[in-house]
């Protein structure tokens, strides 16, 4: 259980659109000791579909424990980086999950 302090700044270091892979990231880095949250729509809950980012879910970790984040997703050979943006994506990803650029096919 993460304990945020309010000045805590967090940031977004995973997005997905399914409960299970957020729940699997979520324990990977709270794992590697980086406290994490999640937060989302609850219909991705209730209804268990995904429209246009409604049913997104997104991983915070706070600012300093950036870095430490994405390099544990890295290791666990789940992601890669947007040549557009930067921001993580995933290894099997056709686009960006944060600016919809389009990725290779790998």
């Amino acid at each position: 259980m993460a304990t945020w302090n309010k000045n805590d700044a967090l940031v977004e270091v995973w997005r997905t659109w399914g409960e299970t892979e957020a729940n699997i990231v979520q324990g990977l880095l709270e794992s590697s000791g980086v406290e994490c949250a999640i937060q989302g729509e609850s219909t991705r809950l209730t209804h268990g579909f995904t429209l246009d980012g409604l049913a997104e879910v997104r991983i915070l970790v706070r600012e300093e424990d950036r870095e430490r984040a994405l390099e544990t997703i890295a290791e666990a050979g789940h992601m890669t980086e947007c040549p557009d943006c930067g921001q993580p994506a995933g290894t099997d990803d056709r686009a960006c999950r944060f600016c919809r650029a389009p990725l290779a096919v790998r």
